[in-house]
């Protein structure tokens, strides 16, 4: 069956994060930490993304670990709050994002499809300078339903809106765990995008290095 629609993940799949998450850690570093030998901020910055797993893990955890490796105490009472609150501001697309949306948006309908809470992760897209590319209905975004991803309600109530079948729609996303088991039981195709090619497998789904190489295929 021909595709009709193709939805993204954000993080790490049309934007940059290692790039913003890294910006954020050192903007929030350099105001809160009280470091001002360069070298060293910039290895607790390090240390910040290591701790932080491609964030998927707790924002306490690395507030936990700033005090227990380097004795850092942040002073902001509810830090992951202050993440979600914060990172936005920063956030970027990957240098081949617009194009690629630019070319897809006159084959297919476009939505998409992340975790989060909803008005951060629009903003993320409104920063980016990517959300003329979705209409604000076909953005769908777990904080505004009581299941995320890799619950299949998901990505079926994203076809829903945007009057596709899972069969009909593809959904790109860097999570093997979260983007294609889910739209893999929700009946749809599921593209994995390895934006830092370390990671192996997968070889029973279409994979792609950058966003643009969809390119090749849609």
């Amino acid at each position: 069956m021909a595709v009709k629609a193709i939805f993204f993940d954000i993080d790490d799949t049309l934007c940059d994060r290692i790039s913003y998450a890294t910006d954020c850690f050192r903007a929030i570093l350099t105001e809160y930490s009280g470091i001002d030998d360069p070298v060293l901020l910039e290895a607790v910055v390090q240390d910040c993304m290591l701790w932080d797993e491609f964030g998927n893990i707790s924002k306490d955890h690395i507030t936990g670990m700033l005090e227990k490796t380097y004795g850092i105490v942040l002073p902001i009472d509810n830090f992951p709050q202050y993440w979600v609150d914060r990172q936005w501001q920063y956030c970027i697309p990957f240098a081949d994002t617009p194009e690629t949306l630019q070319q897809l948006s006159g084959k297919y309908r476009l939505g998409v499809i992340s975790n989060g809470p909803g008005v951060p992760q629009r903003m993320k897209l409104k920063q980016a300078g990517l959300d003329h590319f979705f209409s604000a209905e076909n953005i769908i975004v777990s904080g505004d339903y009581d299941f995320q991803k890799p619950d299949p309600r998901l990505f079926l109530e994203a076809c829903r809106i945007l009057k596709v079948r899972p069969e009909e729609s593809v959904h790109v996303g860097d999570l093997y765990g979260r983007d294609v088991i889910g739209a893999l039981k929700a009946g749809m195709q599921a593209v994995w995008i390895n934006s830092q090619t370390r990671r192996k497998g997968g070889e029973n789904v279409l994979k792609i290095n950058k966003i643009s190489d969809l390119l090749e295929y849609f």
